[in-house]
């Protein structure tokens, strides 16, 4: 074994393990700094019990008899197996706890194979996969089980990824997930590690609703939305379950407690729409709103009028952006700002502002309720007269790589809200400067009437008919698992409130 540990040759394989491996401590820590240690008798005991129990359970691995040791500040040890000493670019990683030695996951590492590759039949690399689990953990597999069909949403094109859950109490701790690699020849190819559950507590099922009163429970969420169709002439009306995806399984409310669709009333003042009738006013609004210097450092505008904005995260179906002036100020790092301009009149209809190398060293200060007021006094100065009663989307998520917060809102027709009429604010987290605004005006359009809409009830039952509810333990705090009732598989789902049938981008299912 070699016992010499090696910093510059971990480097250069870091970007492949990174980018490879299916697990959560090879993805997350192998491109930290490391710590180069002494190796010990101690150390070397529990490299030679991993790897033991790993050539009992990964064939292959023999043809990789040269072992290299990365030591780190975590409680893991890092077992690199090499064909040879010269041939750093085909690999198994081994994972160990480095108190027991015991193997936690593992992963095969060589060049991307350009040739195209049949990936192996789905039911025998459920087989392959079942028998590792039941070899790594026991006959009864320590509980996990396949998760739904067993199959991984997402894969790399080249495996297949056999994905199984931790069952507790009969119900899936989601959680708590490992998944198997199987390659087009059905060679396993990684496992990822699984979760210590020893010291979580788990809530009693006893109090837990029946799915009838969570399924009861979830048709108060049915919320009533108008959406505009493709051709952009007609608002469809639609059913959207407006939650965050779990319910409380004792008392069948939103699992959780955040400001999530509710109302804003905005006092309007009147204020005259910001205007820009040129570049320079435009980067000297800009300055004075977000306190970002474009006179500092190498700055490059320029003006992109008719392309869509570089930076500006929002679009309208009915491509609102064209026709409207386009600015944006970039730096040899990347994009920083984006503007509209509505050329006639000047008005600022959207921008948006991202300093990078200030949100790198910045510190959040401000709270999420501080940033939200700031956000509506904002709306009350530059909101379109007849704004009215705003619904906010979400909550205001605080982005730490931009160090900003970002709050989403809709008008409303009739009470209920128009998705396209969207605007947007983001705060800075530091200062509270408005860095991006998005006034997303109304768009004309035929309304469905809402007279004509089925009952929240029958749009639950037309939901849950496809996506079913599911009891599940989650993790909400440290050390503890609650109880969910969830939709596996829901995302952007929505059932047309005329038809009962799900809706999507503009026809339906």
């Amino acid at each position: 074994m070699m016992k010499k540990v090696t910093h510059a040759v971990f480097l250069l394989m870091a970007a492949s393990i990174a980018m490879s491996s299916s697990s959560g401590v090879l993805a997350e820590n192998t491109l930290e700094k490391i710590k180069v240690e002494q190796m010990t008798p101690e150390i070397n005991k529990l490299v030679e019990k991993g790897v033991k129990k790993a050539a009992s359970l990964i064939p292959y691995l023999k043809d990789y008899p040269v072992t290299e040791v990365v030591l780190k500040d975590i409680p893991y040890l890092l077992v690199n197996n090499y064909k040879s000493k010269e041939n750093n670019a085909e690999f198994v990683s081994l994972v160990l706890d480095k108190n027991t030695g015991e193997l936690l996951e593992f992963g095969k590492h060589e060049p991307y194979n350009q040739k195209s590759q049949t990936l192996y039949p789905i039911g025998k690399s459920k087989e392959a996969a079942v028998s590792l689990m039941k070899k790594w953990y026991g006959e009864d597999m320590a509980g996990y089980q396949l998760d739904g069909d067993g199959v991984a949403k997402v894969f790399d094109g080249q495996t297949n990824r056999i994905q199984f859950v931790r069952m507790v109490n009969g119900v899936p701790f989601t959680d708590d997930i490992v998944q198997i690699q199987v390659d087009h020849e059905g060679q396993i190819t990684g496992k990822s590690i699984g979760m210590t559950i020893e010291k979580i507590s788990f809530a009693n099922l006893d109090q837990t609703l029946s799915k009838e009163k969570a399924e009861k429970q979830l048709s108060t969420y049915m919320e009533l939305r108008y959406s505009l169709d493709q051709e952009g002439k007609t608002y469809k009306l639609l059913y959207v379950p407006a939650f965050s995806g779990k319910l409380d399984a004792v008392s069948g409310k939103d699992s959780v407690n955040i400001p999530y669709h509710s109302k804003v009333n905005v006092k309007l003042k009147g204020t005259s729409k910001p205007v820009a009738k040129s570049r320079e006013e435009a980067q000297a609004y800009l300055t004075q709103r977000t306190g970002y210097d474009f006179a500092n450092g190498n700055i490059f505008f320029e003006d992109l009028t008719g392309e869509k904005p570089v930076i500006i995260n929002y679009f309208w179906k009915t491509k609102k952006w064209e026709g409207l002036t386009n600015y944006s100020w970039r730096t040899e790092d990347g994009w920083i700002g984006s503007m509209l301009i509505e050329p006639k009149t000047g008005s600022i209809v959207n921008y948006r502002v991202i300093d990078t190398s200030m949100s790198k060293t910045a510190t959040k200060k401000m709270t999420q309720e501080q940033a939200l007021q700031l956000a509506i006094n904002e709306l009350a100065e530059i909101a379109p007269a007849g704004t009215g009663e705003l619904l906010l989307l979400q909550p205001g998520e605080y982005d730490e790589s931009t160090n900003q917060y970002a709050f989403h809102f809709v008008r409303q027709e009739q009470g209920i809200p128009v998705e396209d009429w969207l605007t947007h604010v983001s705060i800075n987290g530091s200062n509270g400067k408005v860095m991006g605004i998005d006034l997303n005006e109304k768009v004309d359009g035929v309304m469905s009437d809402p007279k004509k809409a089925i009952s929240q009830e029958e749009a639950a039952a037309a939901l849950l008919k496809k996506y079913p509810l599911q009891l599940q333990y989650i993790l909400q705090e440290e050390g503890k698992a609650s109880l969910v009732y969830t939709l596996p598989g829901l995302f952007d789902v929505k059932i047309d409130a005329l038809t009962g049938e799900f809706y999507n981008s503009g026809s339906t299912e």
